[in-house]
C-alpha cells in the first residue's frame, strides 16, 4: 500500500508533536504530500436561556492567519523536503477532519489519540473516535505517544496484524504485507483464543490459505515468510490487553488491524476488539 496523500490533523499538544516523525517518516518513505490541519471549533457562548444566545467575540481572520503561521513553521522545521499544505478551518473538529479529508483525497489520516490520566487506556477522545468511525481511508492512531510506555521506531521493523476469521480481514492482511514490504520490516499475525485449540487450528490454518491466495493474487512471493501466531488471551484480559502484552513481549513498532466493514451507504463501524486495540497498545495502530 502506497501512501500519497496524508492529512495530519494539529492541535498543537504534545501528543501531536511525539507523532510528527512518524508522519515524516510515512511521507518520505511513500513520497507523499502532507496536508496540515487545524479546526477552530466555535466560541464557548457567554451564557444561553431559552430566548437568547450571546457568544464571544472572536476575530476568526486573525486567528486563522495565526495559526497559518504556526501550521508553516511546523512543515519548515519538522517536515523538512516533504510537500505539506497547511489549512485551517472553522467548525467541529470530527467534521473538519473528515471533510477535508475528502476534499485532499487524502489515503491516510494520521492523528494522535487523546485521552487523559488515568482515565487515558479506558477512553478514546470523542474526535479520534469520531473520526475512526466515518473516515473511509486507513487511520494511524498513537493513543499513548509520548508515554514513557510507549515504544516504536518511525520505520517499522516488527509489524503485528491482529486479525480474527471474518472476511474483510483480508484487506487488513493485505495492507499489512504490503506495509511490511515497504518497509522492509518483519511481518506476524497474531489472533487470540480462550481455551478452544480447534479455533487455533482453524485460524492458523486459514490465516495459511490467506498468505497464499494474496501471495498468488498479487505475486507477492515473500508473504509466505510471515509468522501466525496463536496466542491465548490471559484471564480477565480482554483483546485489547492481549495486544498490549503482544507488542511488549514482541517488541512490535506497529499493530495493524481491521475497524468494520465500510459500507458505501454509510460509515465504517468501529468493533468493540478494535476500539480496545486502538486504546490500549503501547504502539502506534493502523486502522484499515
Amino acid at each position: 500500500m502506497r501512501f500519497r496523500q496524508i492529512l495530519f490533523p494539529v492541535d498543537f499538544s504534545e501528543r501531536s508533536r511525539a507523532a510528527l516523525p512518524f508522519v515524516l517518516s510515512m511521507a518520505r518513505r511513500h513520497g507523499a504530500r502532507v496536508t496540515l490541519l487545524h479546526v477552530i471549533g466555535p466560541p464557548m457562548p457567554l451564557y444561553a436561556d431559552m430566548a437568547a444566545l450571546f457568544p464571544n467575540e472572536f476575530d476568526y481572520d486573525e486567528a486563522k492567519a495565526a495559526i497559518q503561521e504556526r501550521l508553516q513553521h511546523i512543515a519548515c522545521d519538522e517536515l523538512p523536503k516533504v510537500e505539506t499544505t497547511c489549512e485551517v478551518d472553522i467548525g467541529l473538529p470530527a467534521e473538519g477532519i473528515t471533510s477535508c479529508a475528502n476534499r485532499a483525497q487524502a489515503d491516510l489520516i494520521a492523528m494522535p489519540t487523546h485521552g487523559y490520566g488515568v482515565f487515558r487506556r479506558m477512553l478514546l477522545g470523542s474526535i479520534t473516535a469520531r473520526v475512526l468511525h466515518d473516515a473511509r481511508v486507513p487511520v494511524w492512531t498513537s493513543a499513548h505517544a509520548p508515554e514513557p510506555s510507549h515504544r516504536a521506531h518511525p520505520q517499522p521493523r516488527l509489524i503485528l496484524a491482529a486479525l480474527d476469521l471474518k472476511p474483510e480481514n483480508r484487506r487488513v492482511l493485505q495492507t499489512a504485507l504490503e506495509l511490511a514490504r515497504d518497509a522492509g520490516a518483519t511481518l506476524e499475525i497474531l489472533h487470540f483464543s480462550g481455551e478452544d485449540e480447534t479455533d487455533a487450528r482453524q485460524f492458523e490454518t486459514r490465516s495459511r490459505e490467506l498468505l497464499n491466495e494474496i501471495a498468488r493474487d498479487d505475486m507477492m512471493t515473500e508473504c509466505g515468510d510471515a509468522g501466525v501466531i496463536v496466542q491465548a488471551s490471559e484471564a480477565g484480559e480482554g483483546v485489547g490487553g492481549s495486544v498490549r502484552r503482544a507488542v511488549l513481549e514482541k517488541r512490535a513498532d506497529l499493530v495493524v488491524t481491521g475497524r468494520g466493514s465500510i459500507q458505501e451507504d454509510g460509515p465504517a463501524r468501529l468493533r468493540a476488539n478494535s476500539y480496545a486495540i486502538i486504546r490500549e497498545a503501547p504502539c502506534p495502530v493502523l486502522s484499515v
